[in-house]
């Protein structure tokens, strides 16, 4: 497929971009503890530009010692500007541009940690604000500094050979708060109107360009729809967007979501693709200056959204992490090719045998490790089992040019990975088997299925190297009445391969457990949801996006939630359950069981002494999320 405007040249104000594809700003974890440039953060930038992205917007960067929490990037000082000119410069060589994200955090930085004893600015004091304890009022003072910060920033930017300074104005940092009437209650000239909750963006406008002149593009992303009853809606958003063009604003990035209130500011794989774009259709429809669309986005998305004339510009965030040269491959045409992103969000966390990586992109964060160098000396190394975090080391090993064989028990490659997409929310999670099916092939690798390893079968073929790869296996609970046939696991559900009734008890409050009481509802049934403890878990508790995004489904459908509740019994009428020293019945026809998984690593203990080298990745060492699984994997792989 041809994709034309897509790679059309652009332009936001003087600048000329080679085409129409914006790396949006993204956290990292990459700054060094006092915020400058580092050689890793060149790497993952250059990565990008390698990939064909025409503008690349930093992580933001803070403006004050007060405006980000630790290891953030800086821009407060001009001894940040030698860090910052060497990473314009790399980007450049590379043919992209470059902008900096420069920012105040304002009420985000209560959830990011903020510096000890610091006082959080915001526009107005409100009553959750004051329980908290670590937020004040900006006063007109303060305002009038933090107008001369981003300024000073701006021209530090420009000092530092970058193309553009983009302002971050949205998901409730210290300018998208003045923007939000949801969080603006002031009656000064900086509250009230549209033009009042404006007039602060307009100021740091207007003083930047004073610092920068005409020709240096400003750009301000905001959001186009808080999402919350008393925010700024899609009509308020158009109307900020006139103005901060006749501020001199030169493009408009249009985002969405007060984020400690709504997941709609980095949407998952709940959400349907292109989410927020009649969010950018509406500011587009009221400026004169190139918006730029994001949220959900893949290359034909974006080439239908530049043709209908939605907007003029398309961000693409996550797809880049999951895939650095996706720009190249559609450009080719080659879209088949392209390592999708599945919107798992789990590119936001660390657990705790991981620190950041990409689900799909194991070396996300770690760009120099790619492509992996070839292996000092051949081996015969066997793989066993095929779900993620097998066919991710099976590919890397063959990549290295070792003698690789690949054996699952099933009849297909996949593992608890199925389960995943055969979700209806999750079908696109399919597309990472695809591609590590792909992967494996153009490996050399050799795939068995519908092959049980046993110690025997490994003593015949005498490999140099075993990875095990076995995963993990349902759980079940302890409790009277669970082996009764209206008890079923979760998998099963999902699967299809067993029957539910009308009335159905979940129990587990997990992602899983989640998943399918919301599955189940949308079918047209009567879902309870029972967890032990809160619900997303106490142990390793869901991203908070995703949770948002999770729980506000659950509510939407009306299921019940019953948090903090230990199961009795299960019986042929339900569940009996107890909370705060009482118990009570649940009725249900179905007892769908979603408690977790135990790892599945008999065969390691076997395998002691059989070879020289074993190794255990994914599930079968402690069941965590898929990039843990692909993490390990890709760490193994380099290893042997």
């Amino acid at each position: 497929m041809q994709l034309v405007r897509l790679f059309q040249p652009g332009r936001l104000g003087r600048l000329e971009l080679k085409n129409r594809l914006v790396m949006p700003a993204m956290g990292t974890p990459l700054a060094s503890p006092d915020g400058q440039v580092t050689s890793r953060m060149i790497d993952y930038y250059v990565e990008r530009a390698k990939g064909g992205v025409g503008l690349i917007v930093t992580q933001f960067s803070c403006i004050s010692p007060d405006s980000g929490p630790t290891r953030s990037l800086c821009i407060y000082d001009d001894k940040f500007i030698p860090g910052l000119r060497e990473l314009a410069a790399a980007v450049h060589e590379h043919g992209a541009k470059i902008a900096v994200q420069t920012c105040h955090l304002g009420t985000i930085m209560e959830q990011m940690g903020h510096p000890k004893d610091a006082k959080i600015a915001v526009p107005s004091m409100l009553p959750w604000m004051e329980e908290k304890g670590c937020f004040k009022e900006a006063s007109a003072s303060d305002i009038d500094r933090y107008v001369e910060y981003f300024a000073e920033a701006t021209r530090r930017a420009k000092d530092a050979d970058f193309d553009a300074v983009e302002f971050h104005a949205c998901h409730g940092c210290l300018l998208s708060s003045f923007l939000s009437p949801a969080l603006n209650r002031r009656s000064d000239e900086y509250g009230g109107s549209t033009e009042n909750r404006a007039r602060f963006a307009c100021q740091i406008l207007a003083r930047s360009r004073q610092r920068v002149g005409p020709d240096f593009p400003l750009i301000f992303r905001i959001n186009g729809d808080d999402d919350y009853e008393k925010g700024a809606r899609s009509d308020d958003a158009a109307r900020q967007a006139v103005l901060l063009q006749e501020a001199g604003a030169d493009a408009v990035s249009v985002s969405a979501a007060l984020e400690f209130w709504s997941p709609l500011s980095l949407p998952c794989y709940i959400y349907p693709a292109g989410v927020l774009i009649p969010l950018a259709a509406a500011v587009k429809k009221a400026v004169r200056v190139p918006v730029v669309a994001a949220g959900k986005i893949d290359p034909v998305l974006g080439e239908r959204i530049l043709e209908e004339g939605k907007a003029d510009f398309i961000a693409l965030g996550r797809p880049l992490l999951a895939d650095p040269h996706l720009p190249n491959k559609a450009r080719e045409g080659r879209l088949e090719d392209i390592r999708r992103c599945i919107y798992c969000n789990n590119c936001l966390v660390s657990s705790k045998r991981r620190f950041r990586s990409c689900t799909v992109n194991p070396f996300l964060f770690r760009e120099s490790e790619y492509p992996p160098k070839p292996a000092p000396a051949k081996k015969k190394v066997v793989v066993i089992g095929g779900g993620l975090a097998g066919m991710q080391a099976a590919a890397i090993l063959g990549q290295r040019g070792h003698d690789v064989s690949l054996y699952e028990r099933e009849g297909e490659l996949g593992g608890q990975w199925k389960v995943a997409f055969a979700l209806k929310a999750k079908q696109s999670y399919a597309t990472f088997v695809d591609h590590l099916s792909k992967s494996l092939s153009q490996a050399k690798v050799k795939v068995f299925t519908g092959t049980e390893v046993t110690k025997d079968f490994i003593s015949k073929l005498k490999p140099d190297t075993v990875v095990l790869a076995t995963g993990a296996v349902p759980l079940t609970l302890n409790v009277p009445g669970v082996k009764g046939e209206n008890v079923v696991q979760a998998n099963d559900v999902i699967m299809g391969w067993v029957e539910v009734g009308r009335r159905v008890v979940v129990l587990g409050g997990r992602f899983l457990g989640m998943e399918v009481a919301i599955d189940l509802a949308e079918r047209g049934k009567e879902v309870a949801l029972v967890s032990r403890s809160r619900i997303s878990g106490k142990k390793r508790p869901i991203e908070r996006h995703t949770y948002k995004a999770l729980m506000r489904r659950l509510i939407e459908l009306r299921i019940p939630l019953y948090p903090n509740c230990s199961v009795i019994e299960i019986t042929e009428k339900g569940v009996y359950v107890e909370h705060n020293e009482g118990a009570f019945l649940l009725e249900s026809d179905t007892v769908v069981l979603a408690v977790g998984t135990k790892s599945q690593n008999s065969l390691a203990n076997e395998l002691k002494g059989v070879v020289s080298e074993l190794y255990q990745i994914g599930d079968c060492v402690e069941p965590d999320d898929a990039a843990t699984a692909t993490y390990e994997a890709a760490r193994v792989a380099l290893q042997i």
